[in-house]
């Protein structure tokens, strides 16, 4: 019997110490590692989904808008949170910014915070070169894989529609030649017409452990939600799961603003400010 109570509490003991990381995990806002299978509800409505995607999941106590002034188009206005938990420092963040279309108002203003921009467009008939001491281009687009890709989203030629393949490379590889895989990114933007959704499942399907250097995600959602396709095809529910595995990859609402033809929606990444595990 003797035996048998000093295992029972042996048991008992390596229970509570993994409680107790478990309590003190959740206590600093650390989110515990994705399960193997993320949980992801049924869609059973587009009211659902829009009051998904309408609902902040965290909040930000200093905004700031990088772009979009006076001529500029309304699209090239973009919130950044300045929250100390950031550390947006002059001289040490990084933003890259997939999808330029010409207008630099956002560059520029991310250049004014101190920050080194990579910014990246294939459409543009521009080659790679040094905009700035603080902006770099590259003619390159942002997919799921390394080659090239028809981009654009709209019957249309005049509305983002080319008709011919652009060079485009994957997330992985090209942090990885910026030499940035291992650092944080302080702030991604994306706006490039509806191949966010390439995008988003590169990253979580062969990437996610990138998505932990991400300390802000700001995507340009340009889903069929207003058009009230909710068929098996729509955009809606391609995006649906990739919303919730943010979620379980830690990745909070922050801002969900919509607009006539897109919403603009930042997440937040819960652990920013904790240093990056080595």
């Amino acid at each position: 019997m003797s035996a048998r109570r000093n295992f029972n509490q042996y048991v008992t003991l390596v229970g509570l110490f993994f409680l107790g990381i478990l309590l003190f995990t959740v206590h600093r806002g650390i989110p515990i590692p994705q399960a193997a299978q993320c949980s992801i509800p049924a869609l059973t409505s587009s009211a659902q989904y829009k009051r998904y995607i309408s609902t902040k999941q965290a909040k930000c106590d200093n905004w700031a808008q990088l772009g979009g002034w006076f001529a500029a188009p309304k699209d090239g206005a973009k919130l950044v949170c300045l929250d100390e938990r950031f550390g947006i420092q002059a001289g040490k963040c990084v933003v890259l910014s997939f999808g330029v279309n010409n207008e630099w108002s956002f560059e520029d203003d991310a250049e004014k915070l101190g920050c080194k921009v990579y910014a990246f467009d294939p459409t543009m008939g521009k080659e790679d070169h040094q905009r700035t001491p603080s902006i770099q281009f590259f003619k390159l687009g942002i997919s799921d894989v390394e080659g090239e890709k028809k981009i654009g989203m709209n019957p249309l030629v005049t509305t983002f529609n080319f008709h011919k393949p652009f060079p485009v490379d994957r997330y992985e590889n090209i942090v990885r030649r910026l030499g940035l895989e291992g650092r944080v990114i302080d702030y991604v933007k994306m706006d490039i017409e509806l191949a966010e959704l390439d995008v988003l499942r590169d990253l979580l399907d062969n990437s996610p452990r990138l998505l932990r250097n991400i300390n802000q995600l700001a995507i340009e959602i340009h889903d069929d939600y207003r058009i009230g396709d909710f068929g098996p095809n729509s955009t809606v529910r391609k995006f649906w799961p990739f919303f919730h595995r943010l979620r379980c990859h830690g990745f909070s609402i922050m801002m969900s603003q919509a607009s006539e033809l897109w919403r603009e929606v930042v997440w937040s990444r819960d652990t920013a400010g904790i240093p990056l595990a080595e």
